[in-house]
């Protein structure tokens, strides 16, 4: 394509509405090599929107189709569409440009364009070619009779909800899934990050509500109750673990808790073999032996952990190690790694006079006392010392075990409650008394026994390293509180104390010493994760610890880098007011439905119920698809062409042109600006386009004249002139030139397809009709089609209570 004089023979077209593939055409039949370049996925542009051309109203399909097909084919022509012209350098006639190709994370050369994808794609958003009108997929062709025929995956950033979970758990797939009575899928995709939906889905404080942007318009999803609902739907009907070859090496894993639990499962998937080491009697660490029946019923944490063991993990319950069974003998015993996952079993002290009296049981052991079944002498008056979920699920459990007054005291105030806001609430309406800014200074003994507790009250100074801030005691402001036990709840650590001599290195903290991207420890083949590397934190975080280290594990079983494309998590930053869909409507939150406070009392049933199918598909529905694509993989497993990547990338391409040719089209002005007219407020106020795939066969109605509020025939249509142009305000003193001659060819066609007879008026500050013997065209819609035409400026549109009208 070069000639002789250094000359580029290719033209370079930006833009693929009709202008440009028509120049296209006429410059590839005159010999020229051509790149038509479009920035959506395929050619057509606005033309493949209209119902009718001007002023003939011939179909406009019609018209472009055999147009858009021979671009399509034509050898001189390529095609560059989903991209976006990025520069441009050289002189005339020896252009280099450069173009990027945004990735349609499918493979075009085989896509067959069969729609089998779009037909298991759970997400609905907007479709632009409909303006909204309409719904279509994240994976979809902008029209049927678009050019090229191949599908493109519409995908944003991840979703915050997904970016704020430690686990990366997809929380937009799963919500998808379920949102289409998809369930057993929806826990599929789950269980690729979290071996313990039905638990997570119950005591996860579920940081991903925190970041959803449905909180911006009305209130969060509610993730967790929607993951609890999936998994215990579908418990019961997942396939059975598919046989993965086995390897030789062996892995063994010391804490049967989150962390050491999601390990196991992700290794065993792998094909290795994985043996966990719990030192208590039963298996779950502090999912069973820190968290009451009545938040976590003990059958649904064994049902997860026996689907763990059928993928070939191996558990042995009241094996310490320590003494008895150290990190060398596990190596000695053929093991190629070791991930120590041990939860944050050690309270931590009051460290006021009396602490060590009877009556004194700290929170970790009475959680654990009466989590296993066993006798707890409990007190009549119980003061619990501290504010968060531990200090929470200790009083709620002395309240069911017959306790007849239960005493929360907590330094700080409510803002700084460290406990969620569920489970204050929970406490509280069961009878659980707080008190606010109070702290203990001494327990009051008689006879070696508890009979009080002294404690001054606090008020608020500086905020300190955690960021709350700091309780000061008030001089002389000490009281006696009549209690005969006391329960310290003020926190937990992990007992690392096993590892002395082992070779680990310990925090200036007394943690474990791991590398923050691989946890990997001070000694080869050795990892932590969990508790015991970052201190007492949320389940979901020691998943998160357990899915990082399982990664690091395989590849160091592999002798590959263990940090390579790794890099740490980026901080969620806020919802973006404007990701928000327009005119999205308040839907309320599925409320959790509860036993009755009675029989909470005096019981361990379970408290929350659990959504009910309608429930969850409501709740569900809430979602905004943040990240169109949900990355749910449904479309992979359709395609039988094997042509979806959804890691594929962006690409950017050079070419050499001697001539570039701009066809860029318009863009319609956005009339919501000018709130007084009501468009976006009201259903029934739409924009010229709008109305056109209204009118339009291939329209969302099929080309029958509807109303969007209720799908009536309207009876009245008011045009509004001059929206956006000749209008200083808005800097378009212009006039463009065709809106009163577009008007009246859709008053003419509306005319002709409304089922009922309608009255149409044309709102002009002035009609221009830019033409030979257009005036005729406004001549024929007045006296033959009957439309009326007024000289009026229109200042303002209001809605008729309940009926969807409109005043003008």
């Amino acid at each position: 394509m070069v000639a002789r004089d250094g000359y580029v023979g290719a033209v370079l077209v930006v833009g693929g509405g009709i202008g440009g593939v028509q120049a296209a055409l006429d410059l590839a039949e005159s010999g020229y090599y051509v790149y038509l370049l479009e920035k959506s996925p395929a050619i057509g542009g606005v033309m493949a929107q209209l119902d009718k051309t001007f002023p003939t109203n011939d179909c406009s399909m019609c018209i472009l189709s055999p147009k858009l097909v021979e671009a399509g084919r034509h050898l001189n022509i390529q095609l560059i569409t989903n991209a976006e012209l990025e520069g441009v350098s050289g002189e005339p006639g020896r252009f280099k440009v450069r173009i990027l190709k945004k990735s349609r994370y499918i493979n075009v050369d085989k896509c067959t364009g069969c729609g089998e994808c779009a037909q298991v794609c759970p997400v609905e958003v907007d479709s632009e070619f409909d303006q909204g009108l309409t719904k279509r997929k994240a994976i979809y062709i902008p029209y049927p009779q678009a050019v090229p025929s191949i599908f493109t995956i519409d995908k944003k950033e991840r979703p915050p909800c997904v970016r704020a979970c430690p686990a990366q758990v997809n929380v937009q797939g799963y919500v998808a899934l379920t949102s289409k009575g998809k369930y057993k899928e929806a826990l599929e995709l789950i269980k690729e990050n979290l071996p313990l939906p039905g638990v997570l889905g119950r005591i996860c404080p579920h940081p991903c509500e925190s970041k959803c942007n449905r909180a911006l318009l009305d209130e969060p999803l509610a993730i967790a109750n929607i993951k609890r609902f999936i998994a215990d739907q579908v418990k019961d009907e997942l396939p059975p673990q598919v046989e993965t070859e086995r390897k030789d090496e062996r892995v063994a894993i010391i804490g049967s808790g989150p962390a050491g639990l999601t390990a196991a499962y992700q290794l065993a998937k792998e094909g290795y073999g994985v043996t966990v080491f719990e030192a208590l009697p039963v298996v779950g660490g502090m999912l069973y032996v820190g968290i009451p029946e009545y938040r976590l019923p003990k059958r649904v944490l064994e049902e997860e952990i026996e689907a763990i063991k059928r993928t070939g993990v191996e558990i042995k319950t009241n094996t310490p190690i320590g003494k008895d069974l150290t990190l060398d003998d596990l190596f000695a015993r053929g093991f190629k790694a070791v991930f120590i996952a041990v939860g944050a079993h050690r309270s931590l002290e009051l460290g006021i006079p009396g602490e060590h009296a009877d009556g004194i049981v700290h929170g970790v052991a009475f959680l654990r006392e009466m989590n296993l079944g066993k006798e707890v002498k409990l007190g009549r008056k119980v003061a619990i010392i501290g504010g968060g979920n531990a200090a929470m699920d200790a009083a709620r459990g002395a309240l069911r075990l017959g306790a007849q007054k239960v005493l929360i005291l907590y330094r700080r105030s409510r803002v700084e409650m460290p406990a969620s806001d569920e489970e204050i609430e929970a406490a509280l309406a069961e009878g659980v008394e707080i008190q606010y800014l109070v702290a203990p200074t001494e327990v009051l003994i008689e006879d070696g026994k508890v009979v009080g507790i002294r404690c001054v009250r606090m008020e608020l100074g500086a905020p300190d390293a955690s960021g709350r801030r700091r309780p000061v005691p008030i001089p002389g402001s000490e009281f006696d509180i009549e209690v005969d036990m006391v329960i310290p709840a003020i926190g937990q650590a992990p007992d690392v104390s096993f590892l002395e001599g082992s070779g680990i290195a310990l925090s200036r903290r007394g943690l474990i010493d791991v590398d923050p991207i691989t946890l990997a420890t001070s000694r080869p083949g050795v990892f932590a994760g969990g508790d015991a590397q970052t201190g007492p934190g949320i389940a979901i975080e020691a998943v998160a610890a357990g899915n990082r280290v399982a990664v690091s594990i395989t590849r160091y079983l592999k002798g590959e880098d263990l940090r390579q494309g790794r890099e740490m998590e980026e901080e969620v930053e806020p919802p973006d007011l404007s990701s928000l869909p327009l005119g999205e409507p308040r839907k309320p939150r599925m409320q959790m439905p509860a036993i009755d406070l009675e029989r909470r009392r005096s019981s361990f049933d379970e408290v929350e119920l659990g959504f009910t199918e309608e429930m969850a598909l409501q709740e569900a529905e809430r979602c905004l698809n943040c990240g169109i694509c949900s990355e749910c993989l449904q479309c992979v497993a359709a395609c039988k062409a094997e042509a979806i990547d959804h890691k594929m990338q962006d690409e950017t391409v050079e070419l050499d042109v001697g001539s570039i040719l701009l066809a860029p089209g318009y863009e319609l002005f956005d009339p919501s600006v000018q709130y007084e007219l009501g468009y976006r407020r009201f259903p029934n106020v739409v924009t010229s386009l709008e109305f056109e795939r209204i009118l339009s066969a291939s329209g969302p109605f099929q080309g029958t004249l509807l109303r969007p509020s209720d799908l009536t025939p309207p009876q009245n249509i008011a045009f509004i002139q001059c929206v956006g142009s000749r209008d200083e305000k808005h800097n378009r003193p212009y006039c463009s030139s065709v809106c009163c001659t577009y008007a009246i060819k859709e008053a003419i066609i509306a005319k002709e397809h409304s089922t009922i007879p309608v009255d149409i008026t044309i709102f002009f500050m002035d009609l221009r009709t830019y033409g030979k013997d257009f005036d005729r065209y406004y001549e024929r819609a007045r006296d033959e089609s009957g439309v009326n035409f007024v000289r009026a400026k229109v200042y303002g549109i209001d809605a008729v209570d309940g009926t969807g009208n409109l005043a003008v």
